[in-house]
This record gives structure tokens, C-alpha cells and sequence, in this order.
């Protein structure tokens, strides 16, 4: 089928290639050859009047017209499996299907397992790929690659619809023999803390040291750093060093590790967990279902 003078099935194999940003992989993705491909590319840079990939050392990279090219081309075809899925009915008791969902071990720990466990039960066909939050995570939602991507509110997308889930607020784990007394902590003694921090990429400063440096204005003396949240309660055990956490999870690990939870006597900032997804899946029956039950099981919390 042509649209003014465009083969529309140029356009998966245009997606493919601007996803790639390369002849062979791009074949291998949509299951052609490479001469097949290399026809393909040949034909829409004919149509563009653009190289759209150009060799750079070994690689090949896209051209300005082809980075103008790939949201829209990609939000079309996205657009069209949506409403493909829409005219589908779906029933969990007999659906299948594989989602893809970013979220962080904290999120994992509190409410996503609560999740699988609900589903197994009512949608045994559906299969969770679960994948920690990152940078390409981002990448892959604006892709529409990924289902649904769970995330502190202050890394909300502005593009991107979204659904609140719930709130929480940090506090200070220590051993149960650490250097501060009682159920609470001062500002002067979690300065003067040794401090677990959870850094979730090499480099990477998360949103609330970045809040404690702008508000308290003191760097931490900061004697290990680990990539997941559920590493930080073990690493405190049997030392004299803090970790800052979330409530729901650090009450979750005092049941069986020997940790005390401290109240700070200070302000921190509230943590509120959303959901985001890309537009085009706003209308999918499937992720409609899932999401709402994600927001029940998230509201589960307060009752």
C-alpha cells in the first residue's frame, strides 16, 4: 500500500533501521536479508531525497532528517498495534502475553511481587519481564518498548501519562547495636554518620543526596556504595554506619534482619511512587487491566 508515493511498509523497516542504526541488525530484527535491507534503505532514501544513515569510523549514525524522522515514525506504528490490540477483547483468565516492566528492587520488593502474586492467581498467561529502572529504561518507554515503567514521582516524565501509586517516607536502618540510641535520629548525628548509600549506576547521584546537599549543604561520609536498595539493610548489620531507606521496605527487612529503624528528627522529602506508560498504550485492554491492578494493589497499603 502507498501513501503519497510511500510504500507504508517502508516504515517498519525504516523504524528498525533508525532503531539499529544498522543494515544487518535491522535485517535480522524484521527476519530479511541483508541485500533485502539495503534495498529497503535504498528506497527510502530515494523517497526523503536524505542518506539517513551515514558511515561515521565504523558505525553508522543518522542523519538530522532521519533523528526528525524516527519519533513520529515510531508513534505511527505504535499507534496502529494499539488499535489492532483495542479491537481485541481480553480476558485475563485467558490471555497470554509477555509485559515489560522498569522499576527499581524497592518497588520490586514492595509492590510489585504483591502484584505477580495476584495476577498468577486470575491471569495465570501472563508472563512479567521485570528490568531494573535505568537510562535506556527512559529510552525504551519513549520507544514504546517497555509496558510500563514504575518510578519516584520527581523522575516523572512530562510527556508521558502517568498514574500515582502510593506514598512513603525515609528513615535511617542501623544495626541493632549502631552508635545512635532510641528510635530517632538527629540532623547532627546523621551528619556525623558513616553512611551505606545506594547509587543505582557508577556516577550516578539519586534525587534525594542531591536534595540533602542543596537543603543541608554537607557531603556524607559515604563508606559503601551498592546498586540495589535491598543490599543496604544487610550492609549495616554489625557495623556502626546508616543507611536512609524507604519505611515500607525497611520495616520489611526488621522482621528478620537485626536492624533498628530511626525516625529522623529533620525534614526529608516525601517519596511518592508513579506509573507512567507511552500514549499509544493508554488504550491497550491488556495494560488497561494491569494498571488497574497495579493501583489496587498500591492502595492495598493504606487499607
Amino acid at each position: 500500500m502507498h501513501f503519497r508515493g510511500l510504500d507504508l511498509n517502508l516504515l517498519v523497516a525504516l523504524d528498525s533501521l533508525l532503531t539499529e542504526c544498522s543494515v544487518s541488525a535491522a535485517g535480522r530484527q524484521l527476519h530479511l536479508s541483508q541485500s533485502a535491507m539495503s534495498g529497503a534503505l535504498a528506497r527510502l532514501r530515494d523517497h526523503f531525497h536524505d542518506p539517513l544513515l551515514m558511515p561515521v569510523g565504523r558505525r553508522m549514525r543518522p542523519t538530522p532528517v532521519a533523528r526528525q524522522l524516527a519519533g513520529p515514525v515510531r508513534s505511527i506504528l505504535l499507534q496502529i498495534d494499539a488499535s489492532l490490540r483495542a479491537r481485541a477483547s481480553f480476558d485475563p483468565k485467558t490471555a497470554e502475553r509477555r509485559i515489560q516492566i522498569a522499576a527499581s528492587d524497592y518497588a520490586i520488593d514492595v509492590l510489585l511481587l504483591d502484584v505477580h502474586r495476584r495476577c498468577a492467581a486470575v491471569a495465570p498467561g501472563i508472563t512479567f519481564d521485570i528490568i531494573p529502572v535505568a537510562a535506556n529504561a527512559v529510552a525504551a518507554l519513549d520507544r514504546g518498548e517497555l509496558d510500563l515503567l514504575v518510578l519516584p514521582d520527581r523522575y516523572r516524565l512530562t510527556a508521558r501519562p502517568f498514574a500515582p501509586l502510593f506514598s512513603d517516607r525515609l528513615v535511617c536502618v542501623t544495626g541493632r547495636d549502631g552508635p545512635v540510641s532510641g528510635d530517632s535520629i538527629t540532623l547532627k548525628s546523621f551528619k556525623e554518620a558513616e553512611h551505606v548509600l545506594f547509587q543505582p549506576d557508577p556516577g550516578h547521584v539519586i534525587a534525594f543526596d542531591r536534595w540533602l546537599r542543596e537543603n543541608y549543604h554537607f557531603e556524607p561520609a559515604v563508606k559503601l556504595l551498592l546498586p540495589s536498595y535491598a543490599s543496604l539493610p544487610h550492609a549495616v548489620v554489625g557495623t556502626n554506619r546508616i543507611a536512609t531507606i524507604p519505611e515500607r521496605l525497611a520495616r520489611r527487612y526488621a522482621e528478620h534482619l537485626p536492624i533498628r529503624l530511626l525516625r529522623p528528627r529533620f525534614r526529608m522529602p516525601a517519596l511518592n511512587e508513579i506509573m507512567q506508560w507511552h500514549e499509544a498504550h493508554t488504550a491497550d485492554p491488556g495494560l488497561a487491566w494491569l494498571r488497574g491492578v497495579i493501583v489496587d494493589a498500591a492502595q492495598s497499603f493504606d487499607r
